[in-house]
């Protein structure tokens, strides 16, 4: 009878594996300090296409070049013979980093008054922000628009992402009135949130606190992976330990919210 040779074989499995948490190439306009800021100039009636707008913009890497509403770009930063309406004016500089603003060309002719009061934006991932128009000068009925939306009887309008917005007041004269308003992000806190789901779940046995990369031990390394986080826990990380669909929820919300050192 032949002797039977029992052969053990041990495999050590490192439980901080991250071969497939790959960290993104960092985009050229990461950290982009490009902005912009409008003057618009009324239009003298409701019908009449002489009002402008003059954009300024700042950071980024001159020379910088500007679009409104989607057309092509231009060197010149005015914009004239524009009729009373809502306008998204785009600005590009060198590097092809851009930034967006709304405003809102209105009429001297027109004697309605808008005021807006908003709600914060605090769902993960559902959108919860709200506004509510109020009127003065206007002659019923009135009807309120937001963005490219339909005209509608009500006055607010809820569950709304944070974001800038363009409102136009229609009243029985058939003139308008605009106004632009931002609706704030108020989502998850990063020191009292997503620092604790991070340390708990991603940096614990030597995981990615200094003894993998990325290192994920400071707001700088998180907020700076912030995409191939988001696309990690949502496929094979943390390993043996999948986060619940309400911290991934959370996480992605942050990210998405510009990962705000909050």
């Amino acid at each position: 009878m032949r002797g039977v040779v029992i052969v053990l074989v041990l495999v050590w499995v490192d439980s901080c594996t991250y071969e497939h948490f790959e960290k993104l190439a960092v985009d050229k306009c990461t950290g982009s300090t490009l902005s912009i800021a409008l003057i618009a100039k009324n239009a003298s009636t409701c019908t009449a296409a002489d009002g402008s707008i003059t954009a300024s913009a700042t950071g980024g890497t001159q020379p910088y070049i500007y679009s409104v509403d989607g057309a092509a770009f231009q060197q010149n930063n005015v914009f004239a013979n524009l009729p009373s309406g809502s306008y998204s004016v785009e600005v590009k500089d060198s590097l092809g980093c851009k930034a967006t603003q709304l405003t809102a060309v209105n009429n001297n002719q027109t004697n309605i008054k808008i005021s807006v009061s908003t709600t914060s934006d605090t769902g993960c991932p559902t959108p919860n922000g709200a506004i509510t128009i109020s009127v003065t000068g206007a002659k019923n009925p009135i009807q309120y628009k937001l963005n490219s939306g339909l005209y509608q009887s009500s006055n607010s309008f809820t569950n709304l992402k944070a974001g800038s917005y363009s409102i136009a007041v229609i009243d029985s004269t058939n003139c308008q009135a605009l106004a632009t308003v931002t609706v704030i992000r108020n989502g998850p806190s990063f020191s009292t949130v997503i620092s604790t789901i991070i340390s708990t779940n991603c940096s614990i046995n030597g995981c990615h606190n200094g003894g993998r990369n990325p290192n994920l031990s400071s707001y700088s390394e998180i907020s700076s992976n912030g995409g191939a986080i988001v696309g990690a826990i949502s496929s094979n990380m943390p390993p043996g330990k999948s986060l619940t669909q309400d911290q991934i929820n959370l996480i992605t919300c942050w990210i998405n919210d510009g990962a705000p050192n909050n």
